[in-house]
């Protein structure tokens, strides 16, 4: 039987993404998903593949693979991985992809640029994941979750405060949300080059008037106590 580098088990947006990636860079893989394929179909994705990617929900992750192994043993001798940033289990090595991957895919380039953080004691990098040029760094099982904590902080709860900036422009101001994308791109940049001088306005001016206007303007919002809970996390981090 001609064995296929992988096995993609998911149909999510990280599956999609990285069939993509993997069509891009010309690397045969099977794919199956529940929602998609009959559960008979499986194990012939399964047999010809010499990793599986586990590219599902993290809850879903470790049933799967006890369920697998007990209607198809072979499995057992797979390379199993999944791209989850916090969970650890003895039945997958983690490797997760530092990105947000929304609706549309990526160029090649993009996808190249996305490192890869590994757990500890896993396989070397050219043998987890074949074919991959892309930068990997190596970090304890016990960091995981702080590692995954402080992606969420700045990349999945900044999102929320602009999602609510851009509304709220729209919705309350009757202005239209595009005005807020040389600000969005600035911020960006300066985050990008001068991290540590990237923070202005009252907060790092320690303008306590001008904050006490604006969490007195959210007033009844349930982001007033966002606000409020940036403010406390800045003068104690400081």
């Amino acid at each position: 039987m001609r064995q296929v580098p992988y096995a993609v088990i998911g149909a999510g947006r990280v599956a999609r993404h990285f069939c993509h990636y993997l069509d891009l860079l010309n690397i045969p893989y099977r794919s199956w998903s529940r929602a998609h394929d009959a559960p008979q179909a499986l194990l012939a994705s399964l047999l010809p593949c010499e990793r599986i990617l586990l590219l599902i929900s993290d809850g879903a992750i470790e049933l799967f693979i006890r369920e697998q192994l007990e209607v198809h043993p072979a499995l057992k001798d797979k390379t199993r991985i999944h791209f989850s940033g916090a969970l650890v289990t003895p039945q997958a090595f983690g490797a997760h992809p530092l990105m947000t991957f929304g609706q549309d895919v990526y160029s090649l380039a993009h996808y190249q640029k996305i490192p890869f953080v590994v757990e500890a004691g896993a396989p070397a990098f050219a043998e987890l994941l074949p074919g991959l040029p892309n930068a990997h760094f190596t970090l304890p099982a016990e960091q995981k979750a702080l590692y995954h904590s402080l992606c969420v902080l700045s990349g999945n709860f900044s999102c929320l405060l602009w999602q609510k900036l851009f509304t709220e422009l729209e919705k309350s101001l009757n202005l239209p949300k595009e005005i807020a994308i040389p600000y969005l791109e600035q911020l960006t940049h300066n985050l990008q080059h001068r991290p540590e001088e990237a923070l202005t306005g009252p907060l790092a001016r320690g303008d306590q008037t001008t904050l006490d206007k604006n969490m007195a303007a959210l007033e009844g919002d349930p982001f007033q106590k966002v606000y409020q809970a940036f403010v406390e996390a800045y003068r104690e981090h400081s």
